[in-house]
């Protein structure tokens, strides 16, 4: 695919976390797809590891949204580098809702290859946010 055709599909995801819109962000997953994330302990294959995924946070945080700061493209792989804002009012992970508003930082980079997507590796701010839930001390 045109690097161009890339950047579209990886905002389309973005898109479909915005709206919560899951059965839409299943959709542009490979059926191979993987997951890989620091908040998950290990890789997560497959559309109904995504499914599962995007509902674990769109649960613990109703309102998240993600705001694009930066998107690049190369070859099969998109790097976005994001904003995520929310309000904690469901268990994440074991963290009972805490109605704190949040912000985090965070970078995905996607490979894509036949129009869908393939893998996601998902970096981000981790410790920033369970500072804001008071589950870890201030810095």
């Amino acid at each position: 695919m045109a690097q161009h055709d890339n950047l579209q599909l990886a905002r389309q995801a973005f898109e479909a976390w915005n709206k919560h819109d899951v059965e839409r962000y299943v959709r542009l997953l490979d059926e191979k797809h993987v997951f890989e994330s620091d908040t998950i302990p290990a890789p997560m294959p497959g559309r109904e590891a995504g499914r599962q995924f995007m509902q674990i946070y769109v649960s613990a945080f109703p309102d998240l949204h993600f705001d694009i700061d930066q998107m690049l493209g190369e070859g099969d792989f998109v790097v976005t580098r994001w904003t995520a804002k929310g309000t904690h009012r469901g268990e994440l992970m074991g963290i009972k809702p805490t109605n704190r508003r949040t912000i985090t930082h965070g970078c995905t980079v996607v490979q894509i290859k036949s129009g869908k997507l393939v893998h996601d590796w998902i970096y981000w701010d981790t410790g920033h946010l369970l500072r804001q839930l008071g589950v870890l001390p201030a810095a």
